[in-house]
């Protein structure tokens, strides 16, 4: 995945997960490749809350993060029952993928506008590198799940 910025190297993985789903929805898919595309989700809403979210914070931007955290408490349960995907698994799928639908442009215009901005301020790299390197515990949930 060759990307120059954390806003493009994110939207890659936005275009990843909905194709996974997308392709399960339309009978293209299978299981495993759904099972994937829900890992990267997993995994990119770690990285998000984890590693983007609180620059970000510190930006002056917390309603639109909060905004997205909330959203991502709402995807969670669908994560968790997708896990053991069965007969409920394209209705569930319909579900997230609205939505991601929802979610994915917001995050997209504002967050990931910011975060270029802040990775370009600080000139390192370094945000940009913890996106791509980090890696989610066994456990963890994201800030909004339900319990």
């Amino acid at each position: 995945m060759n990307t120059a910025s954390p806003s493009q190297w994110l939207e890659v993985q936005h275009r990843q997960i909905d194709r996974g789903i997308e392709d399960m929805l339309d009978g293209s898919g299978t299981l495993e490749q759904l099972g994937r595309s829900l890992d990267l989700l997993r995994l990119h809403i770690y990285l998000e809350e984890v590693v983007l979210f609180p620059p970000l914070e510190q930006a002056g931007l917390t309603m639109p993060v909060f905004v997205m955290q909330r959203e991502h408490g709402q995807m969670w349960p669908l994560l968790r029952s997708l896990r053991g995907a069965d007969a409920a698994v394209a209705e569930s799928c319909g579900t997230l993928l609205q939505l991601l639908q929802i979610h994915n442009p917001k995050e997209e215009q504002i967050l990931y506008t910011a975060a270029d901005r802040i990775a370009a301020e600080q000139g390192d790299g370094a945000l940009l590198k913890a996106l791509k390197s980090g890696r989610m515990p066994a456990g963890w949930a994201c800030a909004m799940a339900p319990c």
